[in-house]
């Protein structure tokens, strides 16, 4: 389970780092976009979306592997 959370930890690193300047597009600080809370709710949801399939790959990842050695 460490070993789990070690890897997951990483990837999600992996993912914020490299998307970086995707964050900048995602949540914008132009004062002239007019941006609603539903837009920011929805760009929330995006990310958890994509931060547990992220998860969910790794552990279906795993799980293959251990069942295929």
């Amino acid at each position: 389970m460490r070993k789990f959370w070690h890897g997951f930890s990483l990837a999600v690193l992996g993912t914020v780092v490299s998307a970086h300047t995707a964050l900048a597009q995602v949540f914008p600080v132009d004062t002239a976009s007019t941006t609603t809370i539903s837009n920011v709710k929805a760009d929330i949801v995006a990310w958890g979306v994509v931060f547990i399939g992220v998860a969910l790959t790794i552990y279906a990842y795993k799980r293959v592997k251990s069942l295929v050695h």
